[in-house]
């Protein structure tokens, strides 16, 4: 015969056993809502770029990879373009802040980009059968012809050494290496104007990122993407639902567990203090240690003609979003720890109200 006494101790049973399941299933939880909630959502990629500065580093990749490209590339098979990238080359990085920053300032990289993450996450969530991710060039042809352009390449002249008459005549008229005499001058702020003229009639007013990826055949990244988005758009909406799970955990504990309010603090506190403190531990070192092997392991192994910087920067445009969102984990472990750790204090005052109220006093018949 089932006594209260056995009944009483299975509710303490499963209570305990909840309470063990909702710490574990909490950090799995706290993890799932905040990559599935996250992950296709414009702002944690616009946020992690703007926070990792990647915009003002553009410059710096691509003089890397074009100081890079003009050492791979033998100098017999370059042609006229690699006669172009070896002019280039001989930019400082100094030269490629201020001039492609005069033609794509850090503000207007940043503006077309987040309106490329706009398009694309747009696109996950519609019904639309394929994307379109255009960006507006319309600034940049400006910007190459405007004032602005030329009188960074005329500060960037004016750094240089004296131009002999063999490296003037080698440059074609429009030297990157050297600074023209003054009598040279007039002639070449004219070719840089119609060299930038030039380069400004072949560029669009806007361009669609993806026209020139194909579907049919290998599996393109577009592929991929029209393939799966649904399946990620349907992980994204579960994943929005996972704390229902350690919730009804908690609903339960206090069905099976709890007689008071200070037992209610208690049940719930401890587990809540365990999993906010577990995902801290686990969300807080991910990152860094991530950082830590690339460096250590990854690096280290790239063979020689791979420019660091772009590799660098690749590494953390890739890594910024997970911090981003490992960050909102260990902030939703925070207050897990801090709201549990405030249910223990509580429920400590409450026991020390009950200890300290005047018993009742006792009810003596009248004789």
């Amino acid at each position: 015969m089932v006594t209260a006494a056995m009944l009483r101790f299975l509710a303490r049973l499963i209570a305990v056993l909840c309470a063990i399941a909702f710490v574990f299933l909490t950090v799995g939880a706290v993890f799932v809502f905040a990559l599935g909630t996250r992950f296709l959502q414009a702002g944690t990629y616009a946020s992690a770029l703007s926070r990792e500065q990647f915009y003002a580093k553009v410059p710096g990749i691509v003089a890397d990879l074009v100081v890079h490209g003009s050492k791979v590339v033998p100098a017999a098979s370059r042609g006229a373009e690699g006669d172009a990238v070896a002019m280039v080359a001989q930019l400082t990085p100094s030269d490629w802040d201020s001039l492609f920053g005069a033609a794509a300032p850090p503000d207007y990289l940043q503006q077309q980009t987040e309106s490329a993450l706009d398009q694309y996450f747009a696109y996950l969530h519609s019904e639309e059968a394929v994307p379109t991710i255009q960006i507006s060039l319309a600034e940049l042809r400006k910007n190459l012809v405007s004032p602005r352009a030329e009188q960074a390449y005329l500060a960037m002249l004016a750094t240089k050494p004296p131009c002999t008459p063999q490296q003037l005549q080698e440059s074609g008229g429009l030297p990157v290496g050297c600074q023209p005499p003054a009598d040279q001058l007039p002639r070449v702020r004219e070719m840089f104007r119609s060299a930038m003229r030039q380069a400004a009639d072949q560029i669009p007013d806007k361009v669609n990122l993806l026209e020139h990826a194909a579907v049919a055949g290998g599996h393109t990244p577009l592929e991929v993407t029209i393939q799966t988005r649904h399946v990620l758009v349907r992980i994204e909406y579960w994943a929005a639902w996972s704390p229902a799970v350690p919730g009804a955990l908690l609903l339960l504990i206090a069905l099976c567990g709890v007689r008071s309010l200070r037992g209610l603090l208690l049940w719930w506190g401890i587990p809540c203090f365990l999993a906010g403190i577990a995902t801290a531990l686990l969300a807080l070192p991910s990152v860094p240690l991530a950082r830590w092997l690339f460096s250590a392991m990854i690096v280290p192994s790239l063979p020689a003609h791979v420019p660091a910087v772009a590799v660098d920067a690749l590494f953390g445009a890739i890594t910024a979003p997970l911090e981003e969102i490992l960050i909102h984990a260990l902030e939703t472990g925070g207050g897990l720890a801090a709201g549990g750790l405030a249910c223990m204090i509580v429920a400590r005052f409450c026991r020390k109200a009950a200890a300290a109220a005047p018993a009742a006093p006792a009810f003596r018949p009248a004789p």
